[in-house]
């Protein structure tokens, strides 16, 4: 498989969460396989707190059940830090995600490492 990072010439930092512990790791190992920084937070107010903080945050891969700081209010938070910051919404079935004026991708569960890769690329510039 090729890397998505190859085509741009350098790699996308992103910041990965999800109320599954197994699910990130999962992503961000598919992720940095890729040749992508990948900053994995294990609830909303952490993938908050790394969005807000860390500088050049290409992308955002988050669900919408993290606990305190629920998907959609991330969605929403991160955008007043970064607005336009590319996001990529994982749902548990298509039409469930209650994002759609958010202006995000959404990838329904279940879905391959190849899907996920295609759907970052399709975000990046």
């Amino acid at each position: 498989m090729s890397s998505p990072a190859s085509g741009s010439g350098r790699a996308w930092r992103i910041v990965v969460t999800d109320d599954d512990n197994l699910k990130v790791y999962g992503l961000a190992r598919t992720l940095r396989d890729a040749g992508h920084c990948v900053f994995a937070a294990f609830d909303g107010q952490s993938a908050l707190e790394l969005v807000a903080t860390l500088p050049f945050i290409s992308l955002l891969v988050t669900n919408t059940r993290l606990g305190y700081v629920n998907g959609p209010e991330l969605m929403r938070r991160a955008r007043e830090v970064h607005p336009g910051l590319p996001i990529l919404h994982i749902v548990h079935r298509r039409g469930a995600d209650g994002n759609e004026q958010l202006d995000v991708l959404t990838l329904a569960e279940p879905f391959t490492p190849d899907q996920l890769l295609v759907a970052v690329r399709s975000l990046m510039p």
